[in-house]
């Protein structure tokens, strides 16, 4: 059997590195775009510029709202 190298990519929480996928496994994508609008289409994660963030499943905590109130916001 041989042993191969493939580069795939997930998208992560920018606050706590928690992969984005079903039943605690982290979906693999064959480019960066294709994971940003897999993550994007999801209610559950909150996505901006180049930030992704969790609600880590209903537990929000402040580093998470804080993160989250700022891709949210408008800039003002």
């Amino acid at each position: 059997m041989p042993v191969t190298t493939d580069t795939c990519y997930v998208a992560r929480c920018d606050v706590c590195g928690g992969g984005w996928g079903d039943d605690n496994f982290t979906q693999h994508f064959t480019t960066a775009d294709e994971a940003y609008k897999a993550v994007s289409a999801d209610p559950a994660w909150t996505t901006g510029g180049d930030r992704i963030v969790c609600n880590l499943s209903g537990w929000i905590n402040t580093e998470h709202q804080a993160a989250i109130d700022a891709l949210t916001q408008p800039a003002g």
